[in-house]
């Protein structure tokens, strides 16, 4: 039996309910101890068991993956050689990013099956980014055309998943609450898709630095919402919002910005939202922003 399962499981009867040993366990069940792989994506290419140790020795227990096509490889692994060393660390990854264009959805399903993956997400839609010599900038939808668009692929690709036995959910950045005539993207997608093909994982850093409320957001959406980014924002000075990497190096670890990280995990927990992932899209020290971020939330948890 996993040990999340034993924890969940009826042994936990055998404790007095305000027990240190309970206090313990309802910490680890509960605080989202996870990283987001893209962290440490560097590392990662060159040894990647030593790699996930390090993660492992800065108190994560769960990893989100990043980059499934469905090729048999990751980080120059088979998929049963990085699912071995995931183990080996006391890893576990039960959710993957992929990429929003050309998704194989047969291939990803079977190499979910390795990895043991069960929640796939679409980690930024087609056509929102562009890629040239002055580095990465921003497409924000401009007609409603392209939002219909958006929400007739996400309810695609969710049945798909669906058939393949997988669940399927949408990333946020912040471009999708740029308005597209008087109409925010990002809503017009979730009233138009259906919430039980996809999902959410709402990036709490994306939607504060888009100026929106993310506690709101987070609350409506609760019931949708998969997981989350944990990520802060400095809230100090402006932000050039065409300039993906320039907007994403005002993005920091928890605890390091205006982000009210307290009230997010109270509304995870309320919303019984299992998965929390610290994600530092561009930094220079991603292990110790790791290990600062998941230490801030463990605080805010009394663990």
């Amino acid at each position: 039996m996993k040990r999340r399962s034993l924890l969940t499981s009826g042994a936990l009867g055998l404790l007095t309910l305000n027990s240190p040993l309970q206090a313990a366990m309802d910490c680890y069940v509960r605080r989202p101890a996870g990283a987001q792989l893209f962290t440490v994506r560097e590392a990662l290419g060159g040894n990647t068991d030593r790699a996930l140790g390090l993660l492992a020795d800065t108190g994560v227990r769960e990893v989100e993956l990043y980059g499934l096509t469905g090729s048999e490889e990751m980080f120059g692994l088979s998929l049963q050689e990085f699912r071995n060393l995931l183990d080996a660390h006391g890893l576990i990854m039960s959710l993957s990013h992929i990429d929003g264009e050309n998704v194989d959805s047969d291939a990803i399903a079977r190499a979910t099956d390795v990895l043991g993956i069960e929640t796939v997400i679409m980690a930024v839609a087609p056509g929102l980014l562009s890629f040239g010599q002055y580095g990465i900038r921003v497409n924000a939808m401009q007609t409603r055309e392209e939002m219909i668009r958006l929400a007739d692929q996400l309810n695609h690709l969710g049945r798909e998943f669906r058939r393949q036995g997988l669940f399927f959910a949408y990333h946020n950045h912040h471009m999708e609450f740029m308005p597209v005539d008087d109409e925010t993207p990002y809503d017009y997608l979730m009233w138009n898709t259906d919430p039980q093909l996809v999902r959410c994982e709402l990036d709490i850093g994306w939607l504060a630095l888009a100026g929106v409320d993310y506690l709101a957001y987070l609350n409506t959406l609760g019931p949708r919402v998969v997981s989350c980014h944990l990520k802060d924002f400095d809230g100090r000075r402006p932000a050039d919002m065409t300039d993906f990497m320039g907007a994403a190096s005002h993005l920091l670890p928890p605890g390091q910005g205006v982000v009210n990280f307290k009230e997010v995990l109270e509304i995870m927990d309320y919303h019984s939202i299992r998965h929390g992932f610290v994600e530092i899209d561009t930094t220079d020290t991603p292990l110790s922003d790791i290990e600062a971020g998941v230490r801030h939330l463990a605080m805010l948890r009394n663990c």
